[in-house]
Parts: C-alpha cells; structure tokens; sequence
C-alpha cells in the first residue's frame, strides 16, 4: 500500500443519546389494549402489584394514599344492589377514576390508563347505572386464558352494569364464587386475578349459582337481548380508541324530538321504560340518558350503539320507530320495597334483647335489613335498651381482659422471682401473651404489690 494513500475508518457519533425518562413502577403493558376487550383499571393495577412481587394493599398504602389516590378500604366489595364501593368508581368517569388514571400513569410512566376506564364517554354519560358494586367474570373466558397460557384478567366490559352475559360465548357472567357463594370485589388485596378472594378457589369452575340480580340494579332480560347489549357495549369501548367526536346535547335533543314526534312522547317513554319527564330534560338539553337507555334508544332507532353515541344518527333519518325486540320495562328505576311488619319487627327486638352475647343494633339492622331511622321512629325504647345492654356486655368484657391481665402479670412477676431473676416492669410486660399490652402505671402498681407480698412471705417463713 502506497504510504502517500489514505486510509478511511468508520466514523463514530458522538453526540449524546438521549434517554427515556425513568418511571417509579413497571411500564406494564395493558391487556387488550385497542380492542372492546380492554382489561379494566382495576385489573390492570392487581396485575401491576403481581409484577412487583407484592400484594395490591401493599402497594396502595406505599405508592397510592401517599399521593392522594385511592383508600384504606378500596378492596371491599358492595354486597347489595342499590350500594356502591369506591372501588366500582375506579372504572367509572368519576373524580375517583380521573385520579387514580393519573397516579398510576405518572408512577408507571404510561399516558393511555384511561381508556381502561368509562372516562372517554364521560361528557355523554351519567354515573348512574354504569358501574356494578361487584365483580363479575365468565368462566369460560378464564378457563380458556388459563388453558392457552395467556394472561388472565378482568376486562373493562364485565365491570359494567348493564353487561350480563359475555358476548363471545354467550353465557350468563357469574357473581359469587362457585365454590364459597361469596361475592367479589374488584381488587383483591393478597389475591392474583382469578382466584376467590374468601376461599383461594379458581373461578373459572361453572357452578350452577346466578345470583345476578341479587347484585345488580338491572333486572335480567332475555339472552338475545342480553348478547346484544354486551357485544355493543363492546364495540363502544373499542371505538374509544380512535378518539371519536362525541354526541352533544344539542344532537341528543333534536334526535329526542324527532323520536317523539314520529311515536308520540307518552308511547316513546314507555318503550325506554322511562317517564315523560325524563323524556322532556332529554329533549331540553338539561340530562343525559343513562347506558341502558342508549342502548335502547340505539334499538329503536335501528343503530348501533356506537352510531347513536358519536353523533352520526341524523334526525333526518328517523320516520319511524322499532319497537320489536325491545324488553318491556314499566319503570327502570322500580323495585319492589319490602313492606315494614310492625308486629314481627317488634318481636324481633324482643327476642335480640334476650340474646345471649347481647346483639349491638348495628348487627341487627344488619341481620333484619331495617333502616335505622325506622326502628327508632316505631321502637325507641326497645332501640336504646339493646344498645345499653351491648355497652354493658362490652364493658364487662373489657373489665374482664383487664383482670386476666393482672393475673398474668403477678403470674409472671412471682415465676420469676422463683427463678432468681431481679423484677423490673419491662421484664415482666414483656414476657406476657401479648408485649407490653398492659398500661406501664398499673403494672409499676402491680409490681409494688408482689414485691411487698414476696417480702412479707419471706418474713413470715423466717
């Protein structure tokens, strides 16, 4: 090689490589992101304490309420239809929601959190009737994640209240553990996904127990319509994606007023089940329609329920309505109230009062399903002498641990002098069933007392 000929070596950038900002918590990946199968929050927050190797209670108390997000008592679960938990609002378009979106995205670094939650649809839907109190899930959807080795989860469509079957394979969701009959919340706080949060059972088993309409506002209808709700429902969520633009108060009104024009307002009322009045703050512009009644306006109308929730329903095109296939319902909001037997509450009273341990009236309104107003409007008397007798019995029972302790305390105290060990008040508390559980006054008290009766013993033997 000539010495005169240049030599060319690759050249090297050195400019500084810009990095990613670093995130508290795991980048986890949502499941199903992008289609109506979106696991939901809730989920999706089990399954980030799962990858942290801690459980969902832990990681709320370090990472959460430090940040002012979420509560202490978030893995409850509402055990009635008309009650709701906080952590039903996770999922839903509430304040709740929007928070925990934002601290969880800022602690895992993603930005897209929300489109496990209802929040895309917040501006045209209600709080009511959109979340349920407690979980639901398909057996067979869990059992078929388990068998192919996929990641199983909840998706953001079972948390819904108006979703009752599963739409890929047509069966009725469940709501209580086919093995333990109890309920579930929608996070569990030592418990992966899956998986009974009473009894540690699998879900997936098919039982025979369908208590939906125990913990669901809804009444069941039939499962064509049923399959149909829930495949809409679905394709809503989907469509959140592509950020559509929403339907506005103002199209709502005039869609409403060309409804009732062509049926009339009275007929059109009683085909979404709901009363005139509602129908004319439709019209007006002043509410929204809950979910279930989009879906059957979106029936009527012969429209999907995406169509009729992004706007591209015209009035124009409504002449006539469809009535065929639309559940009859004479009033969503009517349940029938159990009527208030004033002999057999009373007798109820009675037989607490002579309940033996004494019954406190919140277990009874509890076990008797009674409102406290109602009880103390009827029964007074009978009402203040059942709490008396449960503060006396619980007074008694905290005078009697007191003395046990006492008696443990001289225990140890003279045990230990046999030994040969010097009495001091920390030896002693701290050999007992429970450390330190007595108040250090009384044990300086206690102590005295055995040190005097150990002397004058001694006395009295020499």
């Amino acid at each position: 090689m000539p010495v005169n000929e240049m030599i060319e070596y690759e050249s090297w950038d050195l400019s500084e490589v810009e990095l990613p900002s670093r995130s508290r918590l795991y980048h986890l990946d949502p499941v199903g992101l992008g289609t109506g199968s979106v696991e939901s929050l809730t989920s999706y927050f089990s399954r980030l304490a799962e990858a942290h190797s801690v459980s969902a209670g832990a990681l709320t108390h370090r990472e959460l309420l430090p940040l002012n997000a979420g509560e202490r008592n978030m893995f409850s679960c509402a055990v009635t239809a008309r009650t709701r938990c906080f952590t039903s609002t996770i999922n839903s378009i509430a304040n709740a929601a929007a928070r925990f979106v934002s601290v969880v995205g800022r602690l895992t670094g993603r930005t897209d959190l929300s489109y496990l939650t209802m929040l895309p649809w917040k501006p045209v839907l209600p709080t009511q009737l959109l979340t349920r109190g407690v979980a639901a899930w398909c057996p067979q959807c869990l059992n078929s994640w388990r068998d192919g080795g996929k990641t199983a989860y909840m998706p953001l469509l079972w948390a819904l209240e108006v979703v009752k079957y599963c739409p890929h394979h047509r069966c009725p969701l469940q709501f209580v553990c086919p093995c333990c009959a109890k309920p579930q919340p929608f996070l569990g706080q030592c418990c992966p996904i899956g998986f009974c949060t009473r009894c540690k059972k699998w879900l997936g088993v098919e039982g025979t127990l369908n208590r939906g309409d125990e913990y669901s506002f809804l009444r069941s209808e039939a499962p064509d319509w049923e399959v149909w709700a829930a495949t809409q429902v679905e394709e809503m969520i989907r469509a959140a994606f592509d950020s559509p633009v929403l339907l506005n108060r103002q199209q709502l009104s005039q869609l409403m007023w060309a409804a009732t024009n062509a049926e009339g307002l009275s007929s059109f009322s009683r085909m979404l089940g709901v009363s005139p009045t509602s129908m004319t703050s439709w019209r007006s512009g002043a509410k929204l329609p809950m979910l279930p009644v989009y879906l059957r306006i979106a029936r009527a109308l012969n429209v999907t329920l995406t169509q009729l929730m992004t706007g591209k329903v015209t009035p124009d095109s409504i002449h006539s309505l469809d009535a065929l296939g639309i559940p009859y319902w004479r009033n969503i909001r009517i349940r029938n109230r159990p009527t208030f037997d004033l002999m057999k509450a009373k007798r109820q009273l009675c037989e607490a009062l002579q309940q033996a341990p004494p019954l406190s009236l919140t277990a009874f309104r509890k076990r008797t399903g009674y409102h406290y107003d109602t009880l103390q409007k009827h029964f007074p008397d009978l009402c203040t002498a059942l709490c008396e007798r449960f503060r006396q019995h619980q007074i008694a029972i905290v005078q009697e641990r007191h003395e046990d302790k006492i008696a443990e305390f001289r225990a140890i105290a003279h045990r230990l002098h046999q030994e040969g060990i010097d009495l001091f008040v920390h030896r002693v508390l701290k050999r007992m069933s429970v450390p330190l559980s007595l108040d250090y006054r009384v044990a300086c008290a206690l102590l005295t007392d055995v040190k005097a009766e150990i002397l004058a013993r001694e006395q009295t033997n020499t």
